[in-house]
């Protein structure tokens, strides 16, 4: 029988409001909290997370638009880490 090694991979991101490194900041701690929450309501996969900030819009915007689409979290179920588009410059962190 073959088996695959599944892993849970959470991906923060911001609207453009702000400097894009508080955005970074601010979208890293939101996937952190996402990829905590699951850990303590017993996913037991291992669990990456990364924050993008403004990196990977949902929806194209000039700076300093509030747009509640951009601020949003997306969980990934992958035996690979998600990359391209959407994971632009992906450096997954491990959730210990």
């Amino acid at each position: 029988a073959a088996s695959v090694d599944l892993k849970v991979y959470v991906a923060g991101y911001t609207d453009t409001v702000g400097s894009p490194g508080d955005n970074r900041t601010l979208s890293e701690k939101r996937a952190r909290a996402i990829a905590e929450y699951f850990r303590t309501h017993g996913v037991k996969l291992p669990i990456s997370y990364q924050g993008f900030g403004e990196s990977a819009l949902a929806v194209e915007t000039p700076d300093d638009t509030a747009e509640a689409k951009n601020r949003r979290a997306t969980y990934v179920l992958a035996n690979v880490p998600p990359g391209g588009r959407g994971f632009p410059g992906a450096g997954w962190k491990r959730l210990e």
